[in-house]
C-alpha cells in the first residue's frame, strides 16, 4: 500500500508539472492574444556584437515604447511578465530584454566567451544599441525607459548619458548606491531578527559581518543571499512562496530549460555569468556620480517594505534631482518587486498618474 500510493503522488505530480508545462502555457497564451494594429513577437538582435532577446507586445504599435531593463544583474523578468504586464499593454508597447548572458541571450551565444566582455560600459553600449533599435523599428525619436533593481542603475546611466533618446525614465526599486543598500539592509535584518529573539537567525546574520564587505570577494555572492534569505523571512525583500513558484512555472514565455537556468531555481550561476558587472554594482555603482541634472521626467516608484532597495536612500537622492518633471511613489506592503506585490497599486501608479504625464509625448514629441 505504502508502494501504491507513493507511485500515486510520483504520478500526480507528473501529471501536475505536464499541465503547467503544456497545457497552462497554452491557455495564458491563447487568452492574451494580441492582434494587428499590436504586437507580439519575440526576436533574436544582434547588439553589441551577439545575439539578443527582445520580446516585444503591445495592443497598438503606435503607443509609446517602454524598454523594460531587468535587475539581478542576471534577472530577466520576460518569465514573469504573465503576472503583471498584460495591463500596461493597452496604453504602452512594452519591450522586455534579456541582457548579456541572461536567459534566452545566454543560450543564443556561448556564455564563456560573453563573460570575457561584461562590463557596466559594454551593458550601457548595449541599452544604447537596443534603444537605436526601437527606435528604428517602430520610427519614434524617443521611447520611455523604466529600470529595476540594478535595471535602475542601468536605466539612469542611459538617460543621463543619452537624454535625447528618452521621453522619461522610470525607476523602480531605484537603486542609489549598493553598498550603503546592502548596508542598511542588512542592519534593518539583523534588528528584526535581535527584536523577535530569534538567537539562530542573528548568529546566521552576524557570521556575514562586516557587510556588506570593503570589496568585493569570492565569497561576497554567497554571503548576499545568506541576507537575502533572512530579509524575505522577516518581509524585507522578495518573498516568493510555492504559490509563485508554481505561477512562474507556467509561464509561455520561458522554456524548461530556461527557467533552470534562472534567479529562480540558480542564482549563483546566473551571478557567475555576470562577472565583471556584480563587481562594478558592489563597489563602484553610485548614481550621484551621474549628477541630478535630467533633461528627462524622472518617477520613482518604491516598495515601503523593500530594503534591498531602501525608499529613504532613494527619497534622500530624489529630493537633489532637478528634472522637467518628477515624482516618486512609495507603496505601502510593498516589497521590491512591487509590481508583483502589490500589483494594482502598481498599475494605478503607472496608469493613472505617470502615464497622463507622458501622454504628451508621441514619437518624441508633444502633440
Amino acid at each position: 500500500m505504502l508502494l501504491i500510493t507513493l507511485c500515486s503522488l510520483i504520478a500526480a505530480f507528473i501529471l501536475a508539472f505536464v499541465g503547467l508545462r503544456l497545457i497552462a502555457p497554452a491557455i495564458i497564451r491563447m487568452s492574451h492574444k494580441i492582434e494587428a494594429p499590436g504586437i507580439d513577437r519575440m526576436e533574436m538582435v544582434d547588439i553589441g556584437g551577439i545575439q539578443q532577446a527582445l520580446y516585444i507586445r503591445g495592443q497598438n504599435v503606435d503607443n509609446p515604447i517602454i524598454l523594460w531593463v531587468h535587475g539581478g544583474p542576471g534577472n530577466s523578468m520576460m518569465p514573469l511578465l504573465h503576472l503583471y504586464q498584460y495591463a500596461w499593454e493597452n496604453d504602452f508597447t512594452v519591450v522586455n530584454w534579456d541582457q548579456r548572458n541572461v536567459g534566452k541571450t545566454y543560450f543564443a551565444n556561448d556564455p564563456a566567451a560573453v563573460l570575457q566582455t561584461m562590463s557596466a560600459e559594454r551593458v550601457l553600449e548595449d541599452v544604447q544599441e537596443v534603444t537605436a533599435y526601437l527606435k528604428q523599428r517602430f520610427n519614434k525619436e524617443k521611447i520611455i525607459l523604466a529600470g529595476h533593481s540594478w535595471g535602475t542603475v542601468l536605466g539612469t546611466m542611459a538617460v543621463q548619458t543619452y537624454p535625447e533618446d528618452y521621453i522619461a525614465y522610470i525607476g523602480i526599486a531605484q537603486v542609489i548606491n549598493m553598498a550603503d543598500n546592502e548596508r542598511v539592509g542588512y542592519e534593518k535584518t539583523l534588528e528584526m531578527a535581535k527584536a523577535a529573539g530569534n538567537q539562530k537567525d542573528i548568529k546566521a546574520l552576524e557570521a556575514v559581518a562586516p557587510y556588506p564587505p570593503s570589496e568585493y570577494g569570492s565569497s561576497c555572492m554567497a554571503d548576499m543571499i545568506t541576507v537575502r534569505t533572512y530579509q524575505s523571512k522577516y518581509g524585507l525583500s522578495v518573498n516568493m512562496g510555492l504559490g509563485d513558484v508554481i505561477r512562474i512555472l507556467a509561464t509561455p514565455y520561458y522554456s524548461f530549460n530556461e527557467l533552470k537556468n534562472s534567479f529562480i531555481f540558480n542564482q549563483l550561476n546566473v551571478f557567475h555569468y555576470q562577472g565583471g558587472i556584480v563587481q562594478f554594482l558592489m563597489n563602484e555603482a553610485d548614481m550621484r556620480n551621474y549628477g541630478t541634472d535630467y533633461q528627462v521626467p524622472v518617477y520613482y516608484i518604491m516598495g515601503a517594505n523593500d530594503y534591498n532597495s531602501p525608499y529613504l536612500l532613494a527619497k534622500t537622492f530624489f529630493d537633489e534631482i532637478v528634472a522637467p518633471d518628477k515624482q516618486i511613489f512609495s507603496i505601502p506592503d510593498a516589497d521590491h518587486m512591487p509590481f508583483l506585490s502589490s500589483k494594482a497599486e502598481f498599475d494605478r501608479i503607472l496608469l493613472e498618474e505617470i502615464a497622463p504625464k507622458l501622454a504628451n509625448y508621441q514619437n518624441g514629441g508633444v502633440v
